[in-house]
């Protein structure tokens, strides 16, 4: 094979201005609360001296799990040999848990699970069920050719009646999230970016209560984290309101970090015209000069 066959067809010869159009949402981007590098490092002190009591528990009571059955019957095989008295899986020597445990919520499904549960409870339910019962309507309408006056009428009537029992049903609204801690990482940010909208509508659940605050730690937080829950991964953590020895961290955390802000959503209610966003980004591309074919 000759030489001049490796060679490419063809050679760059310039650059060219070029114009690329991208459709943005005219809305108000959302932006998350900032505080100083000081604050934060107060802040991440107060909470792990909080959560290390939690550590220090799984640490000197609880045996890291290896994914294996067997090794777990080993053990209690082992405990039943040296004390016979004693059932396998028997926990009496182990003190119980500190009580932070049960207003801690760690791990990022687990926080958005507890923020939407949070925001269907923050919505009116006269709305979501008069919303439910009208698509219904709709859709028996639909099939109907006909539908007398005396038969509306009864339709409203059993659907306000509906309402007003899912009223007096309203199931019990979790605690309240006192605030959120998410170390800055290298994790791509579309983890996180549904958390400011989510717990702007989470907080409107307990409208009595100071809105929920969205904490970034340091970077390397993360490792300081694990260190105090004992744990080989972190990357959220959120308090209840009220849980025990946290009041200090608390108000530390709503003095320092602003309340998290959704204009869009004010501006959703305004019912006002926006205009398409388009983001116009100048770059250049390269233009080729292609090879003459010989004849």
């Amino acid at each position: 094979m000759s030489s001049t066959s490796r060679e490419t067809p063809s050679a760059v010869v310039e650059r060219k201005p070029k114009t690329i159009y991208q459709l943005d949402s005219p809305f108000t981007n959302v932006s998350w609360p900032e505080t100083s590098a000081q604050n934060q490092e107060t802040i991440l002190e107060l909470l792990c001296s909080i959560i290390s009591p939690l550590g220090q528990h799984r640490t000197n009571h609880v045996t890291p799990s290896q994914g294996k059955r067997s090794k777990k019957r080993k053990r209690e095989e082992a405990k039943k040999k040296a004390d016979p008295g004693v059932e396998p899986g028997d926990t009496l020597s182990i003190p119980s848990t500190p009580e932070i445990s049960s207003h801690l919520i760690v791990g990022l499904h687990n926080i958005t699970r507890r923020l939407e549960s949070l925001s269907q409870a923050s919505k009116p339910a006269a709305i979501t069920v008069s919303q439910e019962g009208a698509k219904d309507h709709v859709q028996q309408t639909s099939n109907l050719k006909l539908e007398t006056n005396d038969t509306a009428s009864a339709l409203e009537n059993q659907e306000s009646h509906d309402v007003s029992a899912d009223i007096r049903e309203t199931p019990q609204i979790p605690t309240h999230i006192a605030a959120i801690f998410v170390p800055m990482s290298t994790h791509p940010a579309v983890l996180h970016a549904h958390l400011p909208q989510l717990i702007f509508t989470a907080s409107l659940a307990h409208p009595s209560l100071p809105s929920t605050r969205l904490v970034q730690l340091p970077k390397g937080s993360d490792a300081r984290l694990c260190d105090a829950l004992g744990l080989p991964r972190v990357s959220i953590i959120g308090i209840l309101e009220g849980a025990p020895h946290s009041n200090a961290l608390i108000d530390v955390v709503r003095k320092t970090v602003p309340k998290i802000d959704v204009p869009w959503l004010k501006e959703m209610r305004e019912e006002k015209y926006l205009k398409v966003k388009v983001n116009a980004i100048k770059t250049f591309t390269p233009v080729v000069a292609k090879e003459k074919k010989s004849a």
